[in-house]
């Protein structure tokens, strides 16, 4: 399918239908199809889109644009176009990059990160024979080949598949083919990293030699907050193609124990704080809503102002979320009787300012959750301030 994007056409494969929707970007020299055995191990319930960046497969082939920051917005730009209202980005090497980057953004929707072989944020300081050997590697099928056996895999690939990795290696326009090592792989778009607030998973390849288990843990991880790590065994960096099933059970589990509990409803009343901050940090104000009863009752962070019933909830959380906040509610105790149950909560928000400084504020939230017809727990009166 075709995108209308950030002023250029993106080529991109979709299939599966579901709530949730899985973006991927490739690695410098793949395409959209990189992904195909890995999209067909996933789960039919899951949404899977494919993207060719700028340069390489059937998008648009412009003079320029190929700068981290350029490249996040064409994903950015084509995520709005598709309407996608809750997705998780998985990005492998220099698509991690740009994940990495668009996840600091904190775009609306974004449910979590899946991070393959990713080249750091911070960037790679190569040397000049390095930067221009790599930007040799894929200009003719001999070169493409002896990279693919040197650098790229430590499994071997079938016929097809090594047929597909030179092609699409070669059919990258000459501006994308340069831009990366020369410029794009030394990019520093690491500013923002800390405000990433969604589930992060990075998968590394045992004997990477392009962003190695070593790398990964020294810079990737410990620049991203909360952060887990997986190793695939025995594979290279081109992960997607030389452990397709492997990969997807990893996405597949990612997905099922990080990214789903935000859209399902508590069933238990301790369960109501955590969907709240999920659903909060990721700008789902649906997702918020959800949580209260219809009739709920708030009082405001001002500590006179109460907001009651539905429409006065959502102004309420509109307004609180235009300024992208974090949220995290930690329970210190629930008492139930019946269906109403009293929560304790100690709670700390962190905001930008207009000035673009980081404001944080702590405190202890009371609550009352009642549990409605369907056995789910809702908020019938939320109070941050507590006793105060």
């Amino acid at each position: 399918m075709k995108i209308d994007a950030n002023g250029l056409t993106l080529h991109a494969d979709d299939s599966g239908q579901g709530p949730l929707a899985l973006v991927f970007l490739h690695y410098w020299g793949g395409t959209a199809r990189t992904w195909q055995a890995v999209i067909a191990a996933l789960p039919a319930n899951l949404r899977k889109i494919a993207l060719d960046a700028r340069g390489w497969g059937r998008s648009d082939r412009p003079d320029g644009g190929y700068d981290i920051a350029t490249m996040a917005d064409d994903v950015e730009a084509a995520i709005a176009a598709l309407g996608l209202n809750r997705y998780v980005l998985v990005g492998h090497s220099m698509g991690g990059k740009v994940a990495q980057l668009l996840a600091s953004r904190r775009p609306s929707g974004l449910a979590g990160l899946v991070l393959v072989a990713p080249s750091p944020a911070e960037g790679k300081s190569l040397p000049q024979p390095e930067r221009d050997a790599m930007a040799g590697a894929y200009a003719a099928p001999e070169s493409v080949g002896w990279t693919i056996d040197n650098v790229l895999s430590e499994r071997e690939l079938s016929p097809a598949m090594r047929d597909q990795v030179i092609a699409d290696s070669l059919g990258g326009t000459d501006a994308a083919k340069q831009f990366w090592p020369h410029t794009a792989i030394s990019e520093d778009v690491s500013a923002d990293l800390a405000r990433v607030n969604v589930p992060v998973r990075v998968i590394g390849g045992e004997h990477d030699k392009v962003d190695s288990i070593d790398m990964l843990q020294r810079l990737v991880l410990p620049s991203l907050p909360a952060a887990t790590m997986q190793t695939i065994p025995g594979v290279g960096h081109l992960i997607p193609l030389e452990a397709p099933q492997a990969l997807a059970a990893l996405i597949a589990e990612f997905v099922d124990t990080e990214c789903s509990g935000a859209s399902e409803a508590a069933a238990r009343p301790e369960a109501v704080p955590a969907l709240f901050d999920a659903a909060l940090n990721r700008g789902d104000l649906d997702a918020v809503m959800s949580l209260f009863h219809p009739e709920a009752t708030m009082r405001m962070q001002d500590g006179r102002t109460i907001a009651e019933g539905y429409d006065a909830l959502r102004d309420a959380f509109a307004r609180l979320m235009a300024a992208r906040p974090q949220i995290h509610n930690g329970v210190r105790r629930v008492i139930a009787s019946g269906d109403i149950a009293l929560l304790l909560l100690d709670w700390t928000i962190r905001m930008t300012s207009p000035d673009q400084d980081e404001i944080v504020e702590r405190g202890v939230a009371t609550q009352v959750a009642e549990r409605n017809a369907d056995g789910i727990w809702q908020l019938r009166i939320s109070n941050p301030l507590g006793i105060d």
